[in-house]
């Protein structure tokens, strides 16, 4: 029998069954939601005519106490006008019985023909009927005397409800539930036939279904198991296996056409074998996945490098031979981009290794991402040389900051014994010229303070540094004229050699200001003024003062002015100074390019 007459009559053979099975459950679903409807409907009906019923009552018995209530106060004042109308609460009464008498005149419809109200029900129409007779006998009493229909009411209608009317409306909600619990094991009865006609036709179905299937898996499925997993293997590369179908219809031709694809392949395509030998000889580890993260091969270098049986580690997910615990961020960032980069894998056990590492995704001929393929190889050695010479580089870098720390004290010692000689000196000139040469020697000293507190030992964040020289020169130069030393400095770091001549000669352009700008002046500023823009750094100390010739400058031999010019030379800068010129403040300006 050909394959296809064989998938037409199973094909048929299940559409007839679902036909059936779909005509008999389609019958009983009908027939249970028919019934389904009226027993609801039939349920509501009873359950809202019972409590109009029982709210009526309860309603008239509440306006009547009303026209009680309005009869009592109105016989105790003469005009009360907010009070309601008698004979619309009267109205409002009579209402309530009609609509008592509508519902139960429904109920007892509703029940059934065949049935009739129990006994309690019908007590309770009744006990009704008698209750509606007191009630209008008392609106008549009430009219002629007060007091005789206020006692009436006490011990005739509201005990009478009480004792009567009460116990009946609890005996008419067991009526109900009795009735909500009938209709309901009546809709359980039709909904358990029509389960049992469904699990019947189920367990039919199935056996047929069963039958049916293991005539096809016989038929059919047996070749294309033995079919599929041939042409994995050869998909994988195993181009020496072949298909063994030996029937004659269309399985046959398709086990044939793939034995002759297999042997084509086999003559024009790379082996696996030829691969495999490929990707063992390469020193590196390597890890192919599937995507499901699982690994689909590994070479030896691979196994050798975490400590595992190359068979240990086939299908398992290579996500725990990485160390994403602590390398997950890195790993994250990394993953999209085919550059190699830093990571960690763990050993078996449980020691990381240091490698460098890559990943890109595997594609097949078709363009179809079907994996992954990660590179890795051992870096540990490198890693450990590298810490090496980063620690010898922190204990380089913890004597270099131990000697500028001893430089600043020891210019801490040559600056105090200035200052002593100062005190012995006798001559003012004298004593002047050691305070300047004290003030040189603190700013250079400063500068080795700041690098000894610093993280880097190259850099001086300079604009704090001229804050801390300002305090120093003020603290150093008394006098009593009020002359503020201002800063307005951007950030700008600087390196040793820049910030050691350009802390000197910003030393002696303030002590120049404070010497000569303010000789007819007893107050004043001083102003500092820093800006980097690019790496171009511009320094303008400006005065309130008089300012000074600044030919005088030009041609003067003292050791301040030779001090400027060799400085700024020194920075490779340019200096000028700028005249005091109405309002406007003589200023020194001096330009460099910083040192990166």
């Amino acid at each position: 029998m050909r394959l296809g007459t064989k998938i037409i009559i199973g094909f048929v053979c299940i559409s007839l069954l679902l036909v059936v099975i779909g005509l008999i459950s389609d019958r009983f679903t009908n027939e249970v939601r028919h019934d389904q409807l009226k027993y609801v409907n039939e349920v509501t009906a009873v359950v809202i005519y019972t409590g109009e019923m029982e709210g009526s009552l309860y309603q008239s018995l509440i306006f009547l106490n009303a026209i009680r209530e309005t009869r009592k106060i109105e016989s105790a004042y003469s005009t009360i006008q907010e009070l309601p109308s008698i004979n619309d609460l009267k109205n409002h009464f009579s209402d309530e019985l009609d609509k008592f008498e509508y519902a139960f005149t429904q109920l007892e419809a509703g029940v059934g023909g065949d049935e009739l109200l129990p006994e309690n029900v019908n007590q309770l129409y009744k006990s009704y009927q008698v209750y509606k007779s007191l009630s209008k006998e008392w609106l008549i009493v009430g009219e002629e005397d007060f007091e005789q229909a206020n006692l009436m009411f006490i011990r005739s209608i509201e005990s009478y409800f009480t004792n009567n009317i009460i116990p009946q409306i609890s005996q008419l909600r067991s009526f109900v539930l009795a009735v909500q619990e009938e209709r309901n094991q009546r809709l359980n009865d039709s909904l358990n036939t029509a389960a049992t006609v469904n699990y019947f036709a189920t367990f039919l179905s199935v056996f047929l279904a069963i039958i049916l299937a293991v005539y096809i898996y016989r038929s059919i499925a047996n070749p294309l198991v033995k079919l599929n997993a041939t042409a994995k293997k050869i998909g994988q590369g195993n181009l020496d296996e072949r298909i063994e179908i030996n029937s004659k219809d269309e399985m046959g031709e398709l086990a044939k056409a793939f034995n002759e694809m297999a042997a084509s392949l086999q003559k024009k395509t790379v082996s696996k074998a030829y691969v495999d030998n490929i990707i063992e000889s390469i020193h590196e580890a390597i890890f192919v996945t599937d995507l499901d993260g699982k690994l689909q091969m590994i070479n030896s270098a691979t196994a050798s490098l975490l400590g595992y049986k190359t068979e240990e580690m086939m299908h398992q997910p290579v996500e725990q031979f990485y160390d994403l615990e602590n390398m997950k961020e890195v790993y994250d960032q990394h993953q999209e981009n085919l550059q190699s980069f830093e990571f960690s894998l763990v050993r078996k056990n449980n020691e990381k290794i240091a490698v460098l590492f890559s990943e890109a995704g595997l594609i097949d001929t078709q363009g179809n991402l079907v994996g992954t393929v990660a590179v890795a190889s051992d870096i540990s050695q490198r890693k450990e040389q590298e810490e090496k010479m980063r620690e010898s580089l922190r204990e380089k870098e913890v004597m270099l900051a131990e000697i500028h720390h001893r430089v600043k004290n020891n210019l801490a010692v040559i600056s105090g014994l200035l200052q002593l000689q100062s005190f012995s000196a006798g001559n003012a000139e004298v004593e002047k010229a050691l305070t300047d040469s004290q003030l040189r020697i603190q700013s250079i000293a400063l500068v080795h303070e700041m690098l000894y507190e610093s993280e880097s030992l190259a850099y001086v964040q300079y604009d704090k540094y001229v804050n801390d020289l300002l305090k120093a020169i003020s603290s150093m130069y008394t006098s009593d004229k009020d002359i503020k030393l201002v800063s307005e400095a951007d950030p700008v770091s600087l390196s040793v050699n820049q910030a050691i001549p350009c802390s000197l000669m910003l030393n002696e352009l303030i002590v120049n200001s404070l010497k000569h700008s303010f000789e007819n002046e007893d107050k004043g500023e001083i102003l500092v003024n820093l800006k980097q823009e690019n790496e171009k750094v511009m320094m303008v100390i400006s005065d309130s003062g008089s300012g000074f010739d600044i030919t005088n400058f030009s041609q003067s031999d003292s050791l301040g002015a030779t001090l400027i010019k060799t400085l700024s030379t020194q920075l490779k800068g340019t200096f000028k100074f700028i005249e005091n010129k109405g309002d406007e403040r003589s200023r020194f300006q001096v330009e460099f390019i910083r040192e990166s």
